[in-house]
């Protein structure tokens, strides 16, 4: 029970690294609120594991809307008296094409979801915890956040954004009780990933060949390592980049 006690709230919760966070969570003690744009899935996620006997809420939010965020926030303390972790894990692939190509209305759309709405998050994640002077926040960015991918020249530039938004909040929170850590997931079995996958079959060979171990990662794997980051096991952690990727992206 290594998040026994503890409230959170996670973004993108209702399916892929999201759904295996929230799942993992509540079995590890936690209470948490689910956020997702996909109403359906979300509310099913939570009932099943309301069911189970476990405190868990779900909560229709754009993420990258200021008065939402706000609003998120305001009804997980709300539902839970406090905030004492925060997953910021929302994120879109957005459409593969070339720089040259790209429209700006695309290159938007992954910036404000991958990480304008990371930036909303942290700021409001972050006055709750440092009035309470305690919290952990993981964000989720990518093997991408260190390196360049072809045709994908957004999601890159967003993750590598993640990681610097992640060591800033890290630094102006160390005295404050607050960690902030970022996960960095190699290429893993999730809805994203078959999306990707799907748009041709040259992303499919490009991204078959970054796994040489031989195989995707499972979404419960980097649930794992989110829990661990989140809880007093990780207490001397702070402004880290952690690879999840069985050694293929990151190395």
């Amino acid at each position: 029970m290594l998040l026994e006690g503890k409230s959170a709230i996670i973004t993108g919760g209702a399916s892929g690294i999201g759904e295996a966070s929230c799942r993992l969570f509540v079995e590890e003690g936690a209470s948490v609120l689910i956020v997702d744009r996909n109403q359906r899935a979300g509310e099913s996620l939570a009932n099943e594991l309301t069911a189970q006997g476990h405190n868990c809420h779900f909560y229709l939010a754009d993420i990258t809307s200021e008065t939402a965020v706000k609003a998120m926030i305001e009804k997980a303390v709300e539902l839970f008296g406090r905030l004492d972790c925060a997953v910021n894990n929302a994120g879109i692939g957005g459409e593969p094409q070339p720089i040259d190509e790209m429209s700006l209305q695309n290159w938007q759309q992954v910036m404000d979801i991958n990480l304008t709405s990371v930036f909303l998050c942290l700021k409001y994640e972050l006055k709750v915890m440092q009035a309470q002077q305690a919290g952990a926040i993981v964000n989720i960015a990518s093997g991408a956040g260190l390196i360049a991918v072809p045709n994908m020249a957004g999601y890159c530039a967003t993750k590598h954004g993640v990681l610097g938004l992640t060591k800033t909040a890290a630094t102006e929170n160390i005295r404050k009780g607050i960690r902030v850590n970022a996960i960095l997931p190699g290429s893993t079995r999730t809805p994203l990933l078959e999306d990707s996958m799907s748009q041709g079959e040259e992303v499919e060979k490009m991204i078959l060949a970054s796994v040489p171990c031989g195989r995707f990662g499972q979404p419960i794997e980097i649930a794992q390592n989110i829990v661990w980051l989140c809880s007093d096991r990780a207490s001397y952690v702070s402004g880290e980049s952690v690879c999840v990727d069985y050694a293929t992206v990151c190395r």
